[in-house]
């Protein structure tokens, strides 16, 4: 395999793991992990999946993508399902130890936890798009934050504690040490979970605190790590770096689509028109659209959907009109795909039924 081939594999792969544009679809295989441990934990179909729009059915089709709207909710879901527990941690570390990318490979190459913590900041878009990750060293203590990168909601304490555990999980692989002093903050109240957090992390818990936060004492930013290897880690910066700028060119594409369409009256969008605009054959664009988990129906309906929600909320326009601008050939057709969209009717959704 070339290394231009190991980049896109990979670019295909990691990146629809932690996708958090909304443009993207999430492919059902990974939120898979998530609802076999929720059965496992006792958790029901029953329980996991209204309102997601998720059906069993779905769990077999490899070709099948949820919405991050779906995701958030599933998410919502398990917490609701078994609200005491850790799964989330566990999650983060079923991940680490069956998933090894690029830019865990970079980081086990590190000198040190702190070259490598400086990497995971450098390389995060190579790990998550959800999340913001942020690390300096204040008074001999690296502080390891985290932020969201979008509106996650009450589902942002899920991805924090599955980052958290991921990422302790890493560090003691890459230090060979099975306990690693650092300290950890979460923001959101404990709900009986102090106990199973301590034991998970093997450190001090602290709830309720005002930041998401990793402390890690000087003694620990300078242990080795045992997979050291200064050839390797120029090979994998190498391939980090191509990465991060396929991510990149990736984004401008998706960007230009969606300006493209925002200049033409939704009748005349199509696949080939975008394509003539943009100077770009059909073959490419739906290569790029796809590593990327998106599609072209799926930025084309975004886009319906972005407006049929603002014009709705203005309250301006008739769903007859809004249908025929929305290029759809009758409300009727376009009322369906908004319920399917909103789970309420267009008519519905202006009377606040949405917000209930």
């Amino acid at each position: 395999m070339s290394v231009n081939d190991a980049v896109h594999s990979t670019v295909v792969s990691q990146k629809l793991i932690h996708s958090g544009n909304r443009d993207f679809g999430i492919p059902v295989a990974n939120i898979k992990p998530l609802i076999k441990l929720m059965v496992a934990e006792g958790a029901t179909f029953e329980q996991l999946l209204p309102n997601t729009k998720i059906s069993p059915s779905d769990l077999t089709n490899p070709n099948k993508n949820v919405s991050i709207h779906q995701y958030l909710q599933l998410i919502l879901n398990s917490r609701a399902s078994v609200p005491a527990s850790a799964y989330a941690l566990r999650l983060g570390e079923q991940f680490f130890v069956n998933y090894d990318g690029v830019l865990a490979c970079r980081v086990m190459c590190s000198e040190n936890a702190l070259q490598a913590m400086e990497l995971l900041i450098k390389y995060q878009a190579l790990f998550t798009q959800v999340l913001s990750l942020d690390f300096e060293v204040v008074d001999d203590v690296g502080v390891f934050s985290i932020e969201e990168r979008i509106p996650l909601g009450a589902a942002y304490s899920h991805f924090v504690e599955y980052a958290f555990a991921a990422l302790y999980s890493l560090g003691r692989f890459c230090l060979g040490k099975k306990h690693i002093n650092i300290a950890f903050e979460f923001d959101q109240p404990h709900l009986g979970r102090q106990s199973k957090f301590e034991d998970f992390f093997c450190n001090p818990v602290k709830f309720d605190a005002p930041h998401n936060r990793a402390y890690m004492p000087l003694e620990t930013l300078v242990l080795p790590c045992v997979f050291h290897d200064e050839k390797e880690a120029l090979a994998n910066e190498k391939l980090c770096q191509q990465y991060l700028t396929q991510i990149r060119n990736d984004a401008e594409i998706i960007k230009k689509v969606k300006s493209a369409m925002r200049e033409m009256p939704f009748n005349r969008i199509s696949l080939e028109s975008i394509c003539e605009k943009l100077h770009i054959s059909s073959r490419s664009l739906r290569r790029h659209l796809q590593d990327n988990g998106s599609s072209f129906t799926v930025l084309l309906e975004n886009e319906r959907k972005r407006i049929a929600e603002h014009k709705l909320n203005k309250n301006d326009v008739t769903v007859e009109k809004l249908a025929e601008q929305l290029g759809y050939q009758s409300a009727a057709s376009f009322s369906r795909a908004f319920k399917r969209w909103y789970g309420v009717s267009p008519i519905q959704f202006r009377q606040g039924w949405h917000e209930t």
